[in-house]
């Protein structure tokens, strides 16, 4: 008779599938949710790197006068839409391969001469999800949210 019943519980196959959804759901939705937070981030880095690209090209076409960067960043802000705060560009000279201080200087003859211009713009990008506040969950410490800091760079060598 108990030998009946327990044949018969391991036949049924009701609610099985609703148990292992329940189950599994809660993994897949935090798998959908790091993607749309990845995918946000990786929108807005190549976003940000097209528009450092279209800046060094720029500053290929329309070289630095007197090492004035006020053009370049004028474009990185018009290219990305970010503030001038959140952009960083830097004229760099190079003789022999060792950086100078001033980017208007002159090497000597017999040195390799080699002058860049690097564009790097931040953005912060908030995402949906508080993912620090999860893995505190694990750690045991607590945790605040903290948004995500993107930055998209160039280089172009001028010389």
């Amino acid at each position: 008779m108990i030998f009946a019943f327990i044949q018969r519980l391991i036949r049924d196959k009701s609610g099985v599938g609703f148990v292992e959804l329940a189950l599994v759901a809660p993994l897949l939705a935090l798998m959908f949710l790091g993607m749309v937070d990845l995918s946000r981030i990786v929108a807005t880095r190549i976003d940000l790197e097209q528009a450092a690209q279209r800046t060094t090209d720029f500053a290929l076409a329309k070289r630095p006068p007197n090492g004035n960067t006020s053009d370049l960043v004028n474009e990185a802000v018009a290219a990305s839409g970010q503030p001038s705060s959140d952009v960083t560009v830097r004229l760099i000279l190079e003789c022999d391969g060792t950086a100078q201080t001033s980017f208007t200087a002159n090497c000597t003859v017999d040195q390799e001469t080699r002058r860049f211009a690097t564009v790097a713009i931040r953005k912060t990008v908030d995402t949906g999800f508080n993912w620090r506040g999860m893995a505190s969950i694990f750690t045991g410490q607590s945790a605040t949210y903290v948004p995500v800091t993107v930055t998209g760079d160039s280089v172009v060598r001028l010389q």
